[in-house]
C-alpha cells in the first residue's frame, strides 16, 4: 500500500511519530485453505421458533440486542424479534414508513431507530447539505421523519419521534458518554474548507476532531461519501476505528486515538498517489475508474480481534471480502475458502457476511436451506435433534450458530 501511505500520513494529524502499528498481511486473492475446526470452538445451535408467515432468508441481517435476537428482513420491511432461547416474540412491520427507512439499533438507549426523508419532499444531495448546515432552523425539520421502538417496553410498538441534529448529521453512539460523527463529503456549499472525517462529541458538545480534509474539493470525496466504522475491541473502554481509503486501523479510548494495526497488501491493490491529488472530472469518470480497478482497496469495515485471530471484512472499489487472519502464522484466509468439517456436521458457520459478535461470542444466522445443503451425519456423533429435523425437512426453522474462536 505504499502508493496511499504518503497522503494518509500527511492528513492524519493524530498519528504519533513513534507509533508502530502491528502489520496484518493480506493477499485478497490468496488460495490458502483450512478446515473450519482450526478456527471455531464451542459451537452450539439456537433454533428460532417457526412462525406461520415468517421465512428467514439468506439476505436477512442479524442483530444482537440486550434481550433479543433481532432479524431484519429488508425485502419485506419487517423485523422479527426472538428471545435468547429462540422463542418468537414479535413481528414489527415498517413497510408503511417508506422506502427510505431502515432499522438501526442504539445500544445506549436500547431502541430501534427508523430515520429517513419525508416522502412528501424530494431532496438532492445539495439540499441535504443545506439542511445539515442549518438543521436547527425549524423550517428545515420537516424534511425528515423519525420513529423508534423501545426494546425495554413489552408493547414493542413503533412510535413517532422527533429528528435531532444527531440524526441528520449521522452522529452515532461510540461508548461510555461519547458519540462520533462519521460522514465525510466534499461540496462547494461548504463555506469553510476545514472538514474532519471523525468528530467526537460528549454531552452534546464537540470535544475532538481527527483527520482533516478539504470539505469543498477533497478529490476522494467529490463523488463518494465516506463513513468511519467503529467496532468494539476486547477492552470495553476501547473501540476500533477504520476510515475510507486508509489502510490503518485505529483504537480510540474516550476521545484519545492512536494507530493499532496496518493492512499490508500487494501493490496491485494499492490506490495510485494521483487518486488523492487529482480529482475526477465527473461521476461517470469516477464510476469507470472503480469498475476498471475493482480490487483496489477502499476500507476495512467489520473488525474483530480475538487472542489468536483477526476477523474482518474489506471493501474494495468494486469487490468485497471477508477474512480470518492467523496472528501466529501471519496468513489471511478467505472465509469462502474455509471448509466446514465433521465438528459441525459439515455446517459452515463462517460462510457469508452475516456474522456478528457480542460479548466475546460470534453469531451466525443460518437458513434451513443452508443447513440442508451442507449437513452430513458423522459416525459415532449424534447431531442435535433440531438440526436432524431441519436436515430431514421435518422442520423449517432457522438457526443461530453461536461460537467462540480458538485461542
Amino acid at each position: 500500500m505504499k502508493h496511499c501511505l504518503l497522503p494518509f500520513l500527511l492528513i492524519c494529524l493524530c498519528h504519533p511519530a513513534n507509533a508502530q502499528p502491528g502489520k496484518i498481511y493480506l493477499n485478497p486473492k490468496s488460495p490458502a485453505t483450512e478446515n473450519q475446526s482450526r478456527f471455531v470452538d464451542s459451537v452450539r445451535f439456537v433454533v428460532l421458533e417457526p412462525q406461520e408467515g415468517v421465512t428467514i432468508g439468506q439476505w436477512d441481517n442479524l442483530e444482537i440486542t440486550r434481550s433479543y435476537f433481532l432479524v431484519n428482513q429488508y425485502s419485506n420491511k419487517c423485523v422479527f424479534l426472538y428471545n435468547k432461547q429462540g422463542g418468537f416474540v414479535k413481528k414489527i412491520s415498517y413497510k408503511k414508513l417508506g422506502d427510505d427507512f431502515y432499522p438501526g439499533y442504539d445500544k445506549k438507549t436500547e431502541t430501534l431507530r427508523f430515520y429517513g426523508a419525508n416522502k412528501n419532499y424530494t431532496l438532492t444531495p445539495k439540499d441535504e447539505i443545506k439542511i445539515e448546515l442549518d438543521f436547527n432552523n425549524p423550517r428545515n425539520q420537516k424534511y425528515y421523519k423519525k420513529y423508534t421502538v423501545d426494546l425495554t417496553d413489552p408493547d414493542l410498538e413503533i412510535k413517532k419521534s422527533t429528528p435531532t441534529e444527531y440524526d441528520v448529521n449521522n452522529i452515532i453512539y461510540l461508548n461510555n458518554d461519547y458519540y462520533y460523527r462519521s460522514k465525510a463529503v466534499a461540496s462547494k456549499l461548504y463555506k469553510d474548507s476545514a472538514g474532519y472525517e471523525l468528530k467526537i462529541y460528549k454531552n452534546n458538545k464537540l470535544v475532538k476532531q481527527y483527520f482533516p480534509y478539504n470539505q469543498i474539493n477533497e478529490p476522494k470525496y467529490l463523488y463518494d461519501q465516506g463513513y468511519i466504522a467503529a467496532r468494539a475491541s476486547q477492552d470495553p473502554e476501547t473501540m476500533f476505528i477504520t476510515r475510507p481509503y486508509c489502510d490503518t486501523i485505529y483504537k480510540i479510548t474516550g476521545d484519545s486515538l492512536y494507530p493499532a494495526f496496518q493492512i499490508v497488501m500487494p501493490l496491485e491493490n494499492a490506490l495510485p498517489a494521483s487518486f488523492f491529488t487529482n480529482p475526477f472530472k465527473n461521476k461517470a469518470e469516477w464510476d469507470n475508474f472503480r469498475q476498471n480497478n475493482n480490487w483496489m482497496y477502499r476500507q476495512v469495515y467489520q473488525f474483530e480481534e480475538t487472542p489468536a485471530y483477526f476477523y474482518f471484512s474489506v471493501g474494495f472499489l468494486y469487490n468485497y471480502g471477508i477474512y480470518i487472519y492467523d496472528k501466529k502464522r501471519q496468513i489471511a484466509y478467505q472465509n469462502s475458502k474455509i471448509k466446514a468439517d465433521s465438528t459441525t456436521f459439515h455446517i459452515n458457520v463462517l460462510s457469508g457476511n452475516n456474522i456478528v459478535r457480542k460479548d466475546g461470542f460470534f453469531y451466525r444466522l443460518l437458513t434451513p436451506d443452508a443447513i440442508r445443503e451442507s449437513f452430513k451425519p458423522v459416525a459415532g456423533k449424534p447431531a442435535p435433534e433440531a438440526i436432524e429435523a431441519i436436515a430431514n425437512k421435518k422442520s423449517n426453522a432457522a438457526v443461530i450458530a453461536v461460537f467462540t474462536m480458538k485461542n
